[in-house]
């Protein structure tokens, strides 16, 4: 079963709070953003031993049994290398966009990752996102490899590598 932690967009802490629902909110955000040939299948995505689904939750104001927002989500997939995980999945719902929310996460779950012996993180990026490459070179990922129609025709995919010294 996978690693599913569940944090306050504000505090940063983890929540104790029902995943269902969240996971719920991330399979319809998943389906708004991404085409139909690259959208996860978190059904299957979360029964797997080697992965860890992140999700960041607004809950300010929140009163239980209400539900907090959905705000981002992170799918990182450990490696066989054991020191290396691939970041499968990055999305930050529409509303919480050009926050500067995908770097801090980034930033958080990074070191949550350097903190369990993690010391690369690799991810593709479509070589036309320029927002989210624009990002990674901020983050200080490195391209190191380049495949024309990655995710489609046309597509090229970039691949990039954040390694802690």
């Amino acid at each position: 079963m996978a690693n599913v932690i569940v944090k306050s967009l504000h505090t940063g802490e983890n929540l104790r709070i029902s995943k269902d629902e969240l996971i719920h909110q991330v399979q319809h955000v998943e389906k708004k953003t991404f085409p139909r040939r690259e959208a996860m299948d978190f059904s299957t995505e979360i029964r797997k031993r080697n992965v860890d689904l992140a999700i960041i939750v607004d809950d300010a104001g929140v009163i239980a049994p209400a539900r907090p927002k959905l705000v981002a989500y992170m799918v990182f997939v450990h490696l066989k290398a054991g020191n290396a995980v691939l970041l499968h999945k990055i999305c930050v719902s529409e509303d919480y966009r050009r926050r500067g929310i995908a770097k801090t996460v980034l930033e958080t779950e990074a070191q949550r990752l350097r903190k369990q012996g993690c010391t690369k993180i690799q991810l593709w990026v479509d070589e036309g996102n320029v927002p989210a490459r624009r990002l990674y070179k901020v983050l200080g990922l490195e391209e190191v490899s380049r495949v024309n129609d990655y995710y489609a025709v046309g597509r090229t995919g970039i691949q990039l590598l954040w390694e802690s010294s």
